[in-house]
């Protein structure tokens, strides 16, 4: 019974470890596909922009650089969600290093 109160302290933090990196993760995943959906609204109003058949140029190379804009603060916002996902999956090795210790004692 010991044994098993000992593996269900340790599996609960790995667990919260574990789900902590997943969330992570999909954060990440939807900086991702915001960038590639900012990039492709920036060609398309470049393209109409540049179409024979557009009459308001001006409104869609607005909205073009808004699009780079975004972007650019879009990379800005992935730089430091790397930095954290860096930093946890580093305290998460040295978790698992510690509780591997620990089941081993």
């Amino acid at each position: 019974m010991t044994n098993l109160f000992k593996i269900a302290i340790i599996a609960a933090p790995l667990a919260g470890l574990i789900f902590y990196y997943v969330v992570m993760q999909q954060s990440k995943l939807d900086t991702e596909i915001e960038k590639e959906s900012l990039k492709f609204e920036q060609e398309w109003n470049e393209f109409k922009a540049e179409s024979p058949f557009t009459t308001n140029r001006q409104k869609y190379e607005e909205r073009a650089k808004v699009a780079e804009q975004k972007q650019k603060e879009l990379e800005e916002k992935k730089k430091q969600k790397e930095q954290k996902i860096e930093k946890f999956e580093q305290n998460f090795e040295k978790a698992l290093e510690e509780a591997g210790k620990e089941v081993r004692q």
